[in-house]
């Protein structure tokens, strides 16, 4: 499991760490909203976590803690 940050890292993309305009996702071929795979909340892709499948979870169904 993967915060949206390492695994923009892993695949060599940089993430400003401030502000993500629209256009930044539109570039880079991502999407601004997802859906969480387990219990259908939507979110801002940055605040998901990925799995080794490549789907997005919200943190409650990652079971990681945000800080």
């Amino acid at each position: 499991m993967k915060s949206f940050y390492d695994y923009a890292k892993q695949r060599g993309i940089e993430v400003p760490e401030k502000e993500i305009s629209g256009a930044w996702f539109s570039q880079h071929g991502f999407p601004m909203v997802v859906r969480c795979a387990c219990c259908e909340m939507t979110m801002a892709l940055p605040s998901a976590w990925i799995d080794d499948e490549g789907y997005t979870l919200c943190a409650d169904c990652a079971e990681v803690e945000e800080e």
